[in-house]
């Protein structure tokens, strides 16, 4: 239905039928006049609107929510059909009709909410692309929902020790602001789940697009263009102007994911544009305003990367105007068994771990971090059919602990290798099992590891490891 036409006085005087509809049959809904001023609400409403109807009809659809499409609806008279964005925190889907009078004068409009049954419609969607091709309207009802939601909040960052208290108030503060924010720390850590909720709880991002890059994942001569965009024209094969995450992000955050990565020519752009709070798609001449929010995340040494010369020491400045650093599992033992319960539980709460295999687990040293024990646990319910779970189960699904040999002279009780090379020298074994476990494959044992491909050949390159060599060529 793309308009509906009534008398100008029956957006006044509500029927029992309408009005019966109103309350039965969405989430929310609402009659706004000309102007869109709230005329009538569903009995619904307040649940949405967190305000008794009295205080909502005569107000302004903005007011109530600022997102709202009425002004596009005014400007164009087109229906506006499953707009996805965030009201009060909850992701919904909005469905706006306008009203005409016989004259075909714009009179109001009619407007629905559906708040119940979105991760479904995701799933769904989701469903329905394995099995077919799906329309473009499909395809951008998907992508609203996905990037109006964000992925997690920071209540899924889950630990009770201090460092993570300290951690979860910095990320709140972080969230008031509008200013870049810097997360460090080790692969698995969760750094992306601090990302994801700094948007999640920040006033001005909230019902605003979320939108991640990795800097790694994309060629080095497209990233620019995938960053801001570019215009018809503006080389071979640009058929079509483009718009890039920058200008996607909107109001909202981008995510510039392994940002110790970005080659250095790139990173003088992003800061020109981090500075100036503009940038010009490629091939443009136009300036479009900054309004996003930026967050870059690594597990680079950011300060070794600048001594080399391979890392703008200015651009560090700027992004780390909030810098976030993520301990290791390991530096927070007491939260290991928090974890393992809650992995386990969340897949099967009926089966648990004896206190010795939790004692274990917090023995080891977890290389891998969050990521490596969540893997862990899920190949531990696969595999395993007993109820509780031991230490001598959990062993076979560790990489045992690596020795570092005597150097050559000298006792080997005089070898003693430092914190930071034993978790190197269990990092390397732990490769090296999962290469062998997955007969040298890259990309399985990328996914067995919980990391990305691109990072797994940095340690296999970082750590020596020839695969030609364990291929026996």
């Amino acid at each position: 239905m793309e308009r509906i036409h009534i008398h100008p006085d029956d957006i006044y005087n509500i029927s029992p039928l309408l009005e019966g509809i109103m309350d039965l049959a969405f989430d929310e809904s609402c009659i706004m006049d000309r102007n869109g001023y709230i005329i009538h609400c569903s009995k619904s409403s307040p649940q949405i609107w967190g305000r008794p109807n009295s205080e909502s009809i005569g107000m302004h659809i903005s007011e109530l929510d600022s997102a709202s499409p009425y002004p596009e609806l005014l400007r164009t008279g087109k229906a506006i059909m499953g707009r996805a964005h965030i009201i009060n925190g909850m992701t919904c889907i909005t469905h706006m009709i306008p009203l005409f009078d016989y004259d075909d004068n714009i009179i109001g409009a009619f407007g629905v909410i559906i708040l119940r049954g979105v991760e479904k419609i995701k799933q769904l969607i989701r469903d329905a692309s394995s099995k077919s091709t799906l329309d473009q309207h499909t395809k951008n009802l998907y992508n609203q929902l996905t990037r109006a939601s964000p992925t997690y909040s920071l209540s899924d960052f889950l630990g009770e020790t201090p460092e993570v208290q300290q951690l979860i108030s910095l990320s709140k503060r972080a969230a008031e602001h509008e200013c870049p924010v810097l997360i460090r720390g080790e692969t698995g850590c969760g750094k992306e789940i601090i990302a994801n909720g700094i948007h999640a709880a920040s006033p001005v991002t909230r019902g605003r697009q979320f939108v991640k890059i990795n800097c790694t994942a994309i060629p080095r001569d497209l990233l620019e263009s995938e960053l801001f965009g570019y215009e018809k024209g503006a080389f071979s094969g640009a058929y079509s102007t483009k718009i890039g995450k920058f200008e996607l992000a909107g109001n909202g955050t981008i995510l510039l994911d392994e940002i110790g990565d970005l080659d250095s020519s790139l990173q003088s752009k992003l800061l020109r544009v981090l500075e100036e709070k503009e940038f010009e798609r490629v091939g443009g001449n136009t300036l479009i305003p900054l309004h996003a929010r930026v967050i870059a995340v690594t597990n680079a040494n950011l300060e070794q990367q600048i001594e080399q010369g391979k890392f703008r020491s200015d651009l560090y400045y700027r992004l780390s105007a909030v810098e976030i650093a993520i301990p290791p599992l390991r530096d927070r033992k007491p939260d290991i068994p928090l974890l393992a319960r809650h992995f386990l539980a969340s897949a099967d709460a009926t089966r648990s771990f004896t206190p010795d295999a939790l004692d274990f687990l917090m023995e080891y040293p977890w290389p891998g971090n969050v990521r490596q024990l969540r893997n862990m646990i899920t190949k531990l319910i696969i595999s395993e059919e007993g109820a509780v779970f031991d230490r001598e189960i959990l062993r076979r699904y560790l990489p045992s602990i690596p020795t570092s040999p005597a150097v050559p002279g000298q006792a080997a009780s005089a070898a003693v290798p430092s914190p930071v090379s034993s978790i190197q020298a269990m990092e390397r074994q732990l490769i090296l099992d999962a290469l062998q476990a997955n007969r040298l494959n890259v990309s399985a044992t990328a996914k067995s590891l919980g990391i990305s491909r691109n990072t797994l050949y940095k340690k296999i390159d970082r750590y020596g490891i020839d695969i030609g060599r364990h291929l026996n060529i």
